[in-house]
């Protein structure tokens, strides 16, 4: 029986092992005819002649699994949900597995790759998940590009899982083969390319682990039809790692938890300025609690970027909406007064700051961010933070709640009427027409009837900063657009995934 099951162990086919389990279905049979007729004759044998015992039970044998379903066990220990993928014949291994799992993976099954990748987005930036999309070879993955980078600009945590040709093939040009990790190299925070099954399950923890941790972003899998066709016995797979621990040159990059001394210099800078704003984006997210609480202590208004709409309730009084190109001209003109200006999560993207030397040019900057990378390179500041928002926000808070620093209850009143009174005066307006709905009309009726809280999609262009002007968001991860990349179609894709 030991012979046996390592026969099966070994096995490098599904048909193989069938042929197996049948040779001893068929031994078994024979020898218990052999046995039926010696005791039929009164005779009898002191040696078993049998292949194995009569309690041999063949489904205790632990079954070889292909690469592919290797993957998908990885998927579901990350407790993916739900994948966006279109299939083909690089990543067909890939399908047929999340059929064998269905029960805990649901495969949208869109039109197109660049929908896919899309829909995945819409799926991250609503849920706060990791997104996952999945494609095959050549034009499948070359189709994953645009949203690969729209992912890595908005800075959304996605995982896109490619097929590639076998291993045997690559580099030989082979039908539908291009090179994805060289491609895809500059757009993704990292990638891989798989050459062997025993690395499919480290490789997809330490991928979910690197798209949502620091600056969340995208990374690929590439992953040739070969390796998904590989057998392996599950007892030779490692589960048991750690991400963290295998990416510590990662780990050791990643921002530590904000020094109080910092937040302290920033807190008394607050407390001594007579015009503060904030200029928050989509860093501060993930941080509207301790950014409302922040406002609450300070009483400091917000202007918010195109990828931060939602942060901050814009139903509250001192919401200035959007600033910059497309923004409003309250938000605008207290950046342009403001004497110190409080940047939360964001880039000084040129959309907001047009000329970078004429941007908020009478204040002193605070710039709090994760990536380090952005602290500074837009835009000289004048005080710096690179750690966690919601640490940041939480430790700013606790100063002010416990009245370490106190700010000037009257000078601060004295601003925030100035600005008040400019976003009484200065309201956007549209035209009306007798004959047709302006389309602004149409998106401020809706955002009254829905309280701000319904999830809106747009793709690029005129309607998208109308959507951004006029619905007026209340909660975060309500609002999905392509913002640093501007891709069209990204709308319609990602509208309904969000329902996902």
């Amino acid at each position: 029986s030991g012979g046996h099951a390592n026969r099966l162990q070994r096995t490098s086919s599904p048909s193989t092992k069938v042929r197996a389990s049948s040779s001893y279905s068929a031994s078994s049979s024979k020898n218990d005819k052999v046995k039926q007729q010696k005791k039929k004759n009164g005779t009898s044998s002191n040696k078993d002649t049998s292949v194995a015992p009569r309690d041999f039970d063949v489904s205790n044998i632990q079954k070889p699994r292909k690469g592919c379903d290797v993957l998908v066990d990885a998927l579901v220990r990350e407790d993916v949900d739900v994948v966006f993928a279109y299939p083909g014949g690089a990543s067909m291994e890939i399908h047929q597995a999340l059929t064998r799992q269905e029960d805990k993976i649901t495969n949208v099954l869109c039109r197109h790759e660049q929908g896919e990748v899309f829909a995945a987005e819409g799926y991250a930036k609503v849920t706060g998940k990791v997104g996952v999309c999945i494609a095959t070879s050549g034009p499948g993955a070359t189709n994953l590009v645009t949203g690969i980078a729209d992912a890595m600009l908005d800075s959304i945590p996605m995982v896109a899982i490619t097929g590639q040709v076998p291993r045997r093939m690559i580099g030989t040009d082979a039908f539908q083969e291009t090179p994805t990790v060289e491609i895809t190299r500059p757009i993704t925070k990292h990638n891989y390319l798989v050459m062997d099954i025993k690395d499919i399950p480290r490789v997809v923890a330490e991928a979910f682990y690197l798209a949502r941790s620091g600056r969340p972003g995208p990374v690929l899998i590439d992953i040739p039809k070969d390796v998904q066709q590989q057998m392996l016995n599950p007892s030779e797979l490692d589960t048991s790692f750690e991400p963290s621990k295998m990416l510590e040159y990662y780990d050791k990059r990643l921002p530590a938890d904000p020094r109080k001394g910092l937040l302290l210099d920033v807190a008394r800078a607050i407390a001594n300025a007579k015009r503060p704003v904030l200029y928050v984006g989509g860093g501060c997210i993930d941080a509207s609690e301790e950014l409302a609480k922040f406002v609450e202590l300070t009483g400091i208004p917000v202007a918010q970027t195109l990828m931060g709409l939602g942060s901050f309730s814009e139903m509250h009084p001192l919401a200035l909406q959007m600033l910059g190109m497309h923004g409003t001209i309250y938000a605008n003109y207290a950046i342009d007064k403001c004497d110190l200006l409080l940047a939360f999560g964001v880039r000084f993207d040129d959309r907001v700051t047009g000329k970078v030397k004429d941007f908020a040019p009478n204040a002193s900057i605070v710039h709090i961010d994760i990536d380090a990378a952005e602290i500074g390179k837009n835009k000289a500041v004048d005080y710096s933070v690179c750690a966690d928002m919601g640490q940041s926000l939480g430790g700013l808070n606790k100063l002010f709640e416990e009245k370490q620093v106190e700010i000037n209850a009257q000078t601060m009143k004295e601003w925030t009427d100035d600005v008040l009174e400019q976003k009484k005066l200065k309201q956007m307006t549209y035209p009306e027409y007798e004959d047709a709905i302006a389309p602004q009309h149409a998106i401020k009726v809706l955002e009254e009837v829905t309280k701000g809280d319904a999830v809106i999609s747009t793709g690029v262009g005129q309607h998208q900063m109308w959507a951004a002007q006029w619905y007026r968001f209340a909660k975060p991860r309500r609002w999905l657009t392509s913002g640093g990349l501007g891709s069209m179609g990204y709308g319609f894709s990602s509208a309904p995934r969000a329902a996902a």
